[in-house]
């Protein structure tokens, strides 16, 4: 058995195509095997390693399957920990009551003195190594460390305990799986310096930012997978899966190496969105139209997730009056994956108590949509679409309920109408929304008001999910009336004001062109906007 005092832990490199193998490894194997010309009472190899992404589904469940069964037939201390560790409470607190806080040599000494890894000799040698690296840790810290060592030493103590780390002088093995908590990934540090193989996976690729920012984890080996995922419960058994070729996995390999960054994109490459309106001149709302997302300014990829600008403005008025241009502009504007409203004079729906009372169970005690409840109830009309859309859907309708920019005064009408215009999109919104290339060309929505008629609450709520939806939405009131202004705050949207309004006027019927077709090249709107002759 090694010592404790004198022993020195260092990280090793573990295969990832091998892992079940290298923590298989005695002691003295993983020294002679890398050329080390240390003894085993010397020095303590130990794998400190962060796989974080995913593969496709099947074959990633039995990835965490197989190496969780391949672990438990090493028959060595082993602990998996799938849920975040609970922090000392007061009961466990009242065990470091007495010691002296009045110095923080004097707090580490006292916390050091209570880390108790029971087991005999070998119980005894792991507590003086857990000690000497809990010392080390604290040491090096700038700020108060009772309530970081409490943590540490009582995590230590539960775990080491329960898997008999102090009764086999094989290595202990820690198998985190999930997004860990800052306090959590210190844990996984300090046990990796305590003489543990510590490995952290999780399918959600945002986990390396917890690591990245907790100065003990510099030395972690880091192992990416191409996807990023969703954290689901770790598998009790194996699914049926399918056997990758030759060729497939090459083409996967080209596909990783093509599609993962930033500037090329494989067809529906992210299935998760944010939204950004630009602040743009109105010149630039027809340059930026037609432009794929990819292309616009503040266009921004972040692990599985992008960031789409998009248009959400309103045009008052008409440029010197001239109807017939301004016509010419909407006519201009249609794209394939354009939907049009002309708005009418009559009077807005407004949502009946039944259908807010339906919406009651899914809100929670901040007034906060319960997306993942509300998506799996009865309510949902979409359980037909794919899960991603139905996902991004819900979420958006969230966003909106919890950003406040639909603003009625009153907070439970305003969960009540986010909610319904969700549940109440329009088909043809659902297939653009299928249709959707987050890094492709964007959707537009259209409204054309001409009446003296206000939005309604629900008209107002319609048109800001389809911003947060991802959509272009522009408003076209050459009238110049107060729209939707009434219920969505105006940090929500741009208004472009022109020279002068036109009254009573007829608006045209449009028809979605099937392809998308060049600007006109004549002088009218766009000539005045360019202040050229013609386009």
């Amino acid at each position: 058995m090694f010592s404790g005092a004198d022993i020195k832990v260092e990280r090793i490199s573990a295969d990832i195509k091998n892992l079940a193998a290298d923590l298989a490894e005695e002691h003295s194997v993983r020294l002679y095997s890398r050329g080390g010309h240390f003894s085993p009472r010397e020095m303590l190899g130990v794998y400190f390693m962060l796989i974080y992404g995913c593969t496709e589904a099947d074959g990633y469940t039995n990835f965490l399957y197989g190496l969780k069964e391949d672990i438990k037939k090493q028959v060595r201390p082993f602990a998996l920990i799938d849920s975040p560790l609970d922090e000392p409470d007061s009961r466990a607190m009242a065990v470091f009551a007495s010691i002296d806080r009045s110095s923080s040599g004097a707090v580490i000494s006292g916390l050091c003195m209570n880390i108790e890894i029971r087991g005999g000799n070998i119980g005894r040698e792991r507590t003086i190594l857990c000690q000497r690296a809990l010392g080390e840790m604290l040491s090096s810290i700038n700020t108060d460390v009772f309530d970081i060592g409490v943590s540490l030493v009582t995590k230590l103590n539960m775990i080491a305990n329960a898997i008999g780390a102090g009764q086999s002088e094989k290595i202990p093995i820690l198998l985190y799986y999930g997004n860990p908590e800052a306090g959590d990934a210190l844990f996984l540090c300090y046990a990796q310096r305590c003489g543990f193989d510590v490995i952290c996976i999780s399918p959600d690729k945002s986990v390396e930012k917890i690591f990245d920012m907790c100065p003990f984890a510099a030395d972690i080996q880091k192992e990416e997978f191409p996807y990023s995922g969703d954290i689901i419960p770790y598998p009790s058994r194996p699914v049926k899966t399918k056997i990758a070729t030759v060729a497939y996995n090459a083409e996967r390999e080209l596909d990783t190496m093509l599609y993962n960054g930033d500037t090329m994109f494989r067809d529906r490459q992210f299935k998760k969105m944010d939204s950004a309106v630009l602040k743009t001149t109105v010149d630039e709302i027809f340059i930026l139209w037609e432009q794929a997302a990819k292309f616009r300014a503040g266009f921004n990829v972040r692990g599985d997730r992008v960031t789409v600008p998009t248009i959400f403005a309103k045009l008052s008025g008409a440029d010197n009056g001239d109807i017939k241009s301004y016509w010419d502009m909407v006519e201009d504007l249609l794209t394939p994956d354009t939907l049009i409203h002309n708005k009418s004079a009559v009077p807005g729906k407004e949502l009946s108590a039944a259908v807010t009372r339906a919406y009651a169970p899914f809100r929670d005690s901040d007034g906060m949509l319960m997306k993942d409840r509300l998506m799996h109830s009865s309510l949902n009309p979409y359980g037909y679409l794919p899960v991603e859309i139905q996902a991004h859907i819900f979420e958006k309708i969230e966003a909106m309920i919890r950003d406040g920019l639909f603003t009625t005064g009153n907070p439970l009408e305003e969960y009540d109408y986010a909610v319904f215009s969700g549940l109440t999109l329009n088909k043809r919104v659902l297939q653009l929304l299928q249709q959707y290339d987050f890094t492709k060309e964007v959707p537009k929505f259209i409204v054309v008001d001409a009446v003296e008629t206000m939005f309604s609450k629900l008209e107002c709520a319609q048109l800001l999910l389809m911003s947060y939806l991802g959509f272009d939405v522009l408003i076209l009131s050459p009238c110049g009336y107060r729209d939707i202004e009434v219920f969505v705050s105006d940090r929500a949207f741009e208004i472009h004001t022109f020279n002068d309004f036109v009254y009573n006027v007829k608006v045209p019927s449009f028809s979605i062109p099937s392809e998308a077709r060049a600007k006109k090249k004549k002088g009218g709107f766009f000539g005045n906007l360019f202040n050229k002759k013609g386009r």
